[in-house]
């Protein structure tokens, strides 16, 4: 019987540290989309080894995108398919097929985007991969749900454009405030937006350590100065 790959590969990644045994012992006897998801997932694993010449990372990745078509044509929606599937669409630089399947996600499973009740936790008995990549080692704070929360919105946000400043819109970031997974890009696209829009700064839920404060301010100087001349 030949080895699975996925446990191997994702335990090197930080956010998959605390969800593995339980992927390992989870029962898919009743998953009749378990194997080909197995299957598409190492071929999306062994895609990403840099080892392998670049031609065949390529036909390696688009045969993975295959694959994952073919479950959802077979049935498959749990979430780490879609997940990985629009993964797979973000490294194909396919932005707007990414951008729609995420767009129809979260109309599916509306509490990608809502706040979530204190006592729900989101388990996912499926491994799975981040949207992007710089979720790859970033660690789960506080429960999943919250960290998929942080993942998907965003890929959103990061992806629809290149600067939130072309958007005008603060629904996503704001939804991000409170979230302890969100990245510091997130807060600089918020903190820049609300300065284009006049609106005040936003209140920091959580107070960042120096080395945080300055991964999310490294002009902090600056941004006083035009957040001051801004409210004059």
């Amino acid at each position: 019987m030949n080895q699975m790959l996925w446990p191997v590969r994702l335990a090197d990644y930080a956010y998959a540290q605390s969800l593995l045994i339980g992927w390992q012992i989870a029962d898919h006897s009743k998953d009749k989309h378990w194997k080909p998801f197995e299957t598409a997932l190492d071929c999306y694993l062994r895609s990403q080894d840099d080892k392998l010449a670049l031609e065949e990372r390529y036909r390696t990745l688009l045969e993975s995108r295959d694959q994952f078509q073919t479950l959802f044509a077979l049935g498959d929606g749990h979430l780490a398919t879609h997940l990985i599937f629009i993964r797979i669409l973000f490294d194909l630089g396919e932005n707007a097929a990414a951008i729609a399947q995420i767009e129809s996600l979260v109309q599916s499973m509306t509490w990608l985007l809502e706040p979530l009740h204190e006592d729900l936790r989101i388990q996912i008995n499926r491994p799975f991969l981040p949207l992007l990549h710089e979720f790859d080692q970033r660690p789960l704070h506080n429960d999943l749900g919250t960290w998929l929360q942080a993942a998907v919105i965003e890929a959103l946000e990061i992806k629809r454009s290149p600067s939130s400043y072309f958007q005008n819109d603060l629904s996503l970031l704001k939804r991000l405030t409170t979230n302890p997974n969100r990245g510091a890009e997130m807060a600089r696209r918020e903190r820049l937006l609300r300065l284009r829009l006049g609106l005040p700064k936003a209140v920091a839920t959580v107070t960042p350590t120096p080395t945080r404060r300055k991964q999310i301010d490294p002009n902090a100087a600056l941004w006083e100065s035009l957040e001051q001349h801004a409210q004059m």
